[in-house]
């Protein structure tokens, strides 16, 4: 059998233009008879305490850390790190701006953190040293954390997320292109909370998310394949 298949992802956030686009694309949905149906979900609570599952666990200095990573409005990659026991201690730096290095102190604790090549470098004062690949903690994530499979072919992992910074809520859809690359985006919750946000078409069938009070509900909808508009994922290697 024939599987036709549309993704709807952007290279660029709902900020930009592709918030525009997509925009139109959902308001010639909108006419359209078919009702919305929901076909999964799980609780936003649930899928936060599952966020740590899908991190690194890590030592140094003798204090336990968990190392992943978080995306903030234009879905750039945040490194984070904090540590096991104290989780409000976080610290979080932009993948990009770690080439130039920082430090993380906790409880007396200073560690040097600095990017190459996409390893982060994690070192403390006495010299004990840990190396951490960033494409890793997207392994991990994809992993560990909840999997939806739209129209039976396409698989995504959904996990919960917190903007740097900003600190908006949010759902980040992650899979595994047959090209073997990592192809994501980041949904704020406030973008799906009294519509859906359709990330993919399967043989006319479209599919995507909505929050409704706690849950995040998985969705889908049968359309006309002919009044869409399409554009390409934002891509990370692996």
């Amino acid at each position: 059998m024939k599987i036709f298949i549309m993704l709807m992802l952007a290279v660029l956030p709902a900020s930009a233009d592709w918030g525009r686009s997509e925009s139109a694309a959902a308001a010639e949905l909108a006419g359209a008879r078919a009702e919305i149906s929901i076909i999964g979900g799980a609780p936003l609570l649930e899928l936060l305490a599952a966020r740590d599952q899908a991190s690194l666990p890590l030592t140094i200095g003798g204090v336990n850390f968990l190392a992943t990573v978080v995306f903030d409005a234009d879905w750039e990659a945040w490194f984070t790190l904090k540590p096991a026991a104290a989780p409000l201690a976080a610290g979080a730096w932009k993948e990009t701006a770690l080439a130039a290095g920082a430090v993380y102190k906790y409880r007396g604790l200073a560690l040097n953190l600095k990017e190459t090549d996409g390893v982060v470098s994690i070192e403390s004062s006495s010299g004990e040293k840990l190396e951490v690949a960033v494409n890793s903690l997207f392994g991990l994530l994809y992993e560990k954390s909840q999997k939806i499979t739209f129209g039976g072919v396409v698989t995504y992992a959904v996990f919960r997320n917190l903007e740097p910074l900003a600190e908006r809520e949010g759902t980040v859809a992650l899979r595994v292109g047959s090209d073997g690359l990592y192809y994501y985006s980041l949904t704020p919750d406030a973008q799906i909370e009294s519509a859906p946000r359709w990330l993919l078409a399967v043989n006319g069938v479209l599919y995507g998310l909505r929050v409704d009070a706690a849950s995040l509900l998985f969705v889908s909808k049968p359309i006309e394949m002919a009044k869409l508009t399409f554009m390409p994922e934002r891509v990370r290697l692996r």
